[in-house]
């Protein structure tokens, strides 16, 4: 946190307070000239750093109010900044506050409150130690300007009272309404007779009364008016009877200690009067209007927008960070759902094994198993279907018991575009393509893989006839025709019998394959 010293400026000296914390320290007394100035420059050299407040207790303070017509925008500042022309001669040091509207008769009207320095000057080798060494100046403020703030502090009751301190630079007497000032008036203040000066605090008290009666700024109807009187606690017997409530003003004594203690003002120096109350006020919690130009405020500006731009860049740094906080916590989350699943898949794969191993032996693999069955999927997926050309062999079957299946290759033949001779009576062990049918037309071949059952394996009439007869059932089926066969032996009549059946083969099973093709019926 960047330090703060303040400046307060009388009409003889101006002493430098340094604040921190509620603590308010008195560094330096200079005298209120170029040669105080040139000690100021040595002094905020060294403080690069800090902040600077320049309050104002002055006599050379004027205060005026004036209804303008209720504009807005950029017609509002060029008649102000108009009217401040006019009334000033030196605007460099001059501000406007508004008091609110007003309706009079068919126009609405605001209430401006114009106040400037008259005389700028003195503050000029001040402003121009402040430029050279780049301070940041926060404002330049007087001290009605920071009544309203020390009668929140004080927590005062009432819209409106009149504010009484004695100060540094003399007695300062502040009219605040709604919270906003209207008038204040500087006058001296002898301290060699605390009775003496207490009296006059009364009366000077009871004729401002009278001065902001007549200026129409309190109603003449008005009840009576509190006057908050801020003198040190060693004053406190003397003002109490000096100045008693009239029907006018209800006077109300609050010593600087207790009022100190009601601001949260911890510590200030012993020799200092009422303006270490609102240098506190003012370190604290700066009134908005003040006198300095935004030229003067360059370098405050600057800080201030470095400040916003850290606290922006520190905003987004912990929001990134929590933002990954939360990442990180939820793929530790993810990771243990991850690292639970698969001990869960762990466990479950052990159950199932342990289940599988309870069921009954299958005749074939499982692997085979599954591929019948996606090839059994994919004949479902067909338009054609073995069954019926299945059902036709069973038929056949039945009429020859001799005869065992051992294999059934099915399938449909694509359409020809002529026709195809009948088939003859097979010549070799080779099978032959199917060829049958008028153009067109689809086609379903199976080739049947079989053995023969018979007590004389090595009959060759036997053999011959059992197929044949098998050969016979399957034509008298609908549309089927037998295209070629193949025995176990060849009965070409060009060569001689030959066979695997001979003397070594006894025990061996005489097997044939039958080739058939139907025509789908119309």
């Amino acid at each position: 946190m960047a330090a703060k010293h303040l400046l307060y400026f009388t009409s003889q000296q101006v002493s430098v307070f340094q604040w921190m914390g509620g603590t308010l320290s008195l560094d330096k007394i200079l005298s209120a000239n170029e040669e105080g100035a040139a000690a100021f420059g040595e002094y905020a050299s060294v403080r690069t750093s800090s902040l600077f407040y320049i309050l104002a207790d002055l006599v050379e303070e004027d205060f005026s109010q004036e209804n303008l017509p209720a504009v807005r925008g950029k017609d509002r500042r060029q008649l102000i900044q108009r009217k401040l022309a006019q009334r000033y001669r030196d605007t460099s040091l001059a501000l406007s506050l508004s008091l609110g509207f007003e309706k009079i008769g068919d126009r609405r009207e605001e209430q401006i409150l114009f106040s400037s320095f008259t005389n700028t000057q003195q503050f000029q080798p001040w402003l121009e130690v402040l430029r050279a060494q780049s301070a940041r100046l926060v404002g330049i403020y007087s001290m009605p300007l920071v009544a309203p703030l020390v009668g929140k502090k004080l927590e005062l009751k009432g819209s409106e009272y009149l504010l009484i301190s004695l100060e540094g630079a003399g007695l300062r007497q502040t009219y605040v309404q709604n919270g906003q000032i209207r008038f204040s008036r500087l006058g001296n203040a002898d301290r060699s007779d605390p009775q003496a000066m207490a009296e006059t605090c009364a009366a000077e008290s009871s004729r401002i009364h009278q001065y902001l009666v007549n200026l129409r700024v309190i109603p003449r109807t008005a009840t009576s008016l509190d006057a908050i009187v801020l003198v040190p606690q060693r004053y406190k017997e003397q003002y109490q009877a000096a100045c008693k409530s009239t029907a006018n003003l209800r006077f109300r004594i609050l010593d600087l200690n207790e009022a100190s203690g009601v601001s949260k003002l911890k510590r200030a120096p012993e020799e200092s009067e009422a303006e270490a109350l609102f240098l506190h006020v003012l370190a604290g919690a700066q009134p908005a209007a003040q006198f300095a130009t935004d030229d003067l405020r360059r370098f405050y500006h600057l800080w201030r927008a470095k400040i916003a731009l850290l606290t922006v860049g520190a905003a987004a740094f912990m929001f990134c960070m929590l933002l990954s906080g939360l990442k990180l916590i939820e793929l530790y989350n993810v990771n243990q759902d991850a690292a639970l699943d698969m001990r869960q898949e762990t466990v479950s794969a052990q159950q199932y094994a342990r289940m599988q191993a309870t069921f009954p032996q299958t005749p074939a693999p499982s692997e085979k198993l599954k591929v019948i069955v996606d090839n059994y999927d994919v004949v479902l997926a067909q338009p054609n279907s073995p069954e019926p050309m299945l059902v036709m062999i069973s038929r056949a079957l039945a009429a020859v018991p001799q005869i065992e299946i051992e294999r059934i290759d099915w399938s449909v033949n694509a359409a020809y575009k002529k026709d195809a001779p009948k088939a003859a009576t097979p010549a070799s062990k080779s099978t032959p393509a199917a060829k049958a049918g008028p153009a067109g037309v689809e086609r379903e071949s199976a080739q049947i893989s079989g053995r023969i059952i018979s007590g004389q394996n090595n009959d060759y009439r036997a053999i011959t006839l059992i197929v044949d007869q098998f050969a016979a059932a399957l034509r008298t089926q609908p549309g089927i025709e037998v295209v070629s066969r193949q025995l176990p032996f060849d009965i070409n009549a060009q060569k001689a019998l030959s066979g695997d059946i001979g003397a070594t083969r006894q025990a061996e099973i005489p097997r044939f394959t039958l080739v058939l093709s139907k025509r789908e019926v119309q």
